[in-house]
């Protein structure tokens, strides 16, 4: 396989304690694939030094089978560190046992690549490196931790978050089903701020309220515009835990759309599986509430929560959107692929609409509909965007995809 992938922006190590697997990796990155930087490390003491000095590494590859501290360890190590990089296992271990290290990765919030096993070829390792996509915007890959309270209320206050919009796709006819809010903070030091560092912070407060109210408002209010423009999309949005078990949440939703002259049944209202552990009586008192007036419910990253068919029994759900992680691995790794196709067949026999998230490349979107999907959504389509290019990319889908 030839690369037709640039790999010249990308900084690797390379963590394995034998000299010849590490240097023929080495040589193969440097030389074949012409990475940035490729750093090498026999052992965990190495590996960290070198993260703790590169901070802007953007791959580690690490065997699972060193001596003294072995991968599993590696992976929890860079836990601690908050490493915010990509990670690849590489081992000559069984299937089962690999599956297992993948999981555990997850578990830790590792962002994972997948594996590739020995003896590796240069095929292989393309095919795994060409799935981060393009050069990551951020530059360290050690997570910066989260902003403080005080800046999320002077956020709050001075209107610095942003909502940006991530397109959703009909599987079977590619037409632009919908779209998903997610925001951002336009932090006046530190410029474009996402998620990962501030939504935890958030959700400990009565900030997280306010951060929702307000991507409902903003995302309901361009409905019309969007409308005008002959494009009906559903728009999806995140609710925290809190909104779930607030009495008063439908009737502020209800009253939003009718404000904005948005039918219920064109809002999707996504809600994660640990949200629902809080209060289940409260909860299924709004969540049937809203339900009862048109409103779509989605059980959001499925498949990670310790009890997902007792929420697909009790709940309204209309739309079950099967776990990134999942998908991601879908193609080579017969577990991933168990479990998607597993969760398309229950989601069937309930009657809910599926939704696969984390579609990055081209095998993954051509699949989608072979798997049973009924909306992707995911960088290989688009990542999310401001609202005053969304009109501009739907109009560009919709002349490619006629």
């Amino acid at each position: 396989m030839k690369p037709n992938y640039d790999f010249t922006w990308m900084r690797c190590l390379i963590i394995d304690d034998s000299h010849s697997v590490s240097d023929y990796l080495a040589t193969l990155l440097r030389e074949s694939l012409q990475l940035k930087e490729v750093f090498v490390a026999y052992n965990a003491i190495e590996a960290l030094n070198i993260i703790e000095s590169h901070p802007d590494i953007h791959v580690v590859l690490c065997d699972l089978n060193m001596e003294k501290v072995d991968g599993l360890e590696m992976i929890r190590l860079l836990r601690e560190k908050r490493f915010r990089g990509y990670f690849g296992i590489i081992s000559s271990m069984a299937a089962k046992v690999i599956n297992s290290a993948e999981q555990l990765a997850r578990v830790h919030d590792i962002n994972l690549l997948g594996s590739l096993a020995k003896p590796i070829s240069e095929d292989a390792i393309i095919k795994l490196l060409s799935s981060i996509g393009e050069k990551p915007k951020h530059k360290s890959a050690l997570s910066e931790g989260s902003l403080k309270i005080y800046e999320l209320i002077r956020g709050i206050e001075k209107e610095q978050f942003e909502v940006f919009y991530q397109p959703k796709i009909n599987c079977v006819n590619r037409s632009v089903f919908g779209i998903e809010a997610l925001t951002r903070l336009n932090h006046p030091r530190l410029g474009l701020i996402f998620p990962d560092r501030f939504i935890e912070a958030m959700e400990r407060t009565a900030l997280i309220n306010e951060l929702t109210k307000y991507v409902l408002e903003k995302s309901l209010s361009q409905w019309r515009h969007w409308q005008a423009k002959g494009h009906l999309l559903n728009i999806a949005v995140n609710i925290s835990p809190k909104e779930i078990c607030n009495l008063d949440f439908p009737e502020y939703v209800l009253n939003l759309l009718k404000e904005n002259s948005v039918p219920p049944e064109y809002l999707t209202l996504e809600i994660t599986e640990s949200a629902l552990e809080l209060d289940e009586t409260d909860s299924l008192e709004v969540l049937n509430r809203l339900s009862m007036h048109g409103v779509k419910l989605s059980i959001d990253d499925f498949g990670t929560g310790h009890s997902s068919l007792e929420r697909l029994r009790i709940y309204p759900f209309d739309e079950l959107k099967v776990d990134k992680s999942f998908m991601l691995h879908a193609r080579e790794n017969d577990n991933d692929r168990a479990i998607v196709e597993s969760s398309v067949m229950l989601a069937k026999r309930l009657g809910l609409k599926v939704v696969f998230e984390g579609i990055e490349n081209s095998e993954l979107y051509n699949m989608s509909d072979h798997l049973g999907g009924d909306v992707i959504q995911g960088y290989y389509m688009s990542r999310p965007m401001q609202e005053d290019d969304l009109i501009g990319w739907i109009e560009d889908w919709i002349s490619r995809n006629s």
